[in-house]
């Protein structure tokens, strides 16, 4: 069974955890904390980080830094490379975050990991799924996505630019941060906005998705994949009467503080 959860929960959870699993791009504050503590009092405690976060080798030096910190503490931590999906196993309960556990991300939480088979875990599978959700909307349909990153040329893009065409008029939220000095996304967010996409520009960096009563939620960016499309990634849909609404409820907030894009 898929329920949402909270990063306190995966917290709480690794408290008494005897078997843990973790990989993430990065990690910092009270998941990393309790990770350390967990690898402390005995537990066995294994955390992949990325290598090589892609064009910023500060990040590349603290992830080195961090996993050197946990094997202090008993962690069996590594660099490996590609790591972008984001997730946390305790004792066969697994927790899926779009973003790195922070404070208050909205995780999603499988009762085992078995359950997982159904969920995509490479990139071009999960924005696939997500793309098979906004190609549903029709016209009167409010639809919205949020991502950290934009770009042409994957799954996501081709659904907004063919349901705006169709006058569904979707809107979508992306990341100031990686819109920043980046003319190659701004040029295809503003064909987007000419199509009939509404922008606007948040400091949020969720993958979330939302069309009627249905979600869509992952660590998959809608951009190419760096070197493969198969760069370890989840993507979960779902019309589920808890998650769904809840999925739309934080998109709906995001857009409600963010501005509007300009070209």
């Amino acid at each position: 069974m898929f329920t949402l959860s909270t990063t306190d929960a995966v917290v709480s959870g690794l408290a008494h955890a005897t078997n843990v699993e973790a990989q993430a791009y990065t990690m910092h504050g009270p998941v990393l904390w309790a990770l350390e503590a967990a690898a402390r009092r005995g537990a066995h405690v294994v955390v992949e980080l990325e290598r090589n976060p892609f064009g910023d080798s500060r990040l590349a030096a603290e992830n080195a830094r961090v996993v050197e910190r946990m094997r202090a503490a008993g962690v069996d931590a590594r660099l490996a490379d590609p790591v972008h999906a984001k997730w946390v196993v305790e004792d066969g309960v697994a927790y899926l975050d779009d973003k790195n556990f922070g404070a208050h991300d909205l995780i999603l939480r499988a009762d085992s990991v078995a359950e997982l088979a159904s969920v995509p875990t490479v990139k071009h599978r999960a924005l696939e799924a997500e793309a098979q959700l906004l190609r549903s909307a029709q016209p009167g349909d409010d639809v919205i996505v949020e991502t950290e990153s934009f770009g042409c040329c994957n799954a996501v893009y081709s659904a907004l630019n063919a349901i705006a065409r169709r006058g569904v008029s979707p809107r979508l939220l992306v990341c100031e941060r990686e819109l920043h000095d980046n003319p190659r996304e701004r040029q295809v967010l503003g064909r987007l906005v000419e199509d009939g996409v509404r922008v606007r520009v948040c400091r949020n960096s969720e993958k979330l998705a939302a069309v009627r009563d249905a979600a869509w939620m992952g660590s998959a960016n809608a951009t190419v994949a760096f070197g493969s499309s198969d760069l370890p990634d989840w993507g979960f849909a779902t019309t589920d009467a808890t998650i769904a609404p809840a999925v739309r409820a934080r998109l709906q907030d995001v857009w409600s503080k963010a501005h509007d894009f300009t070209t």
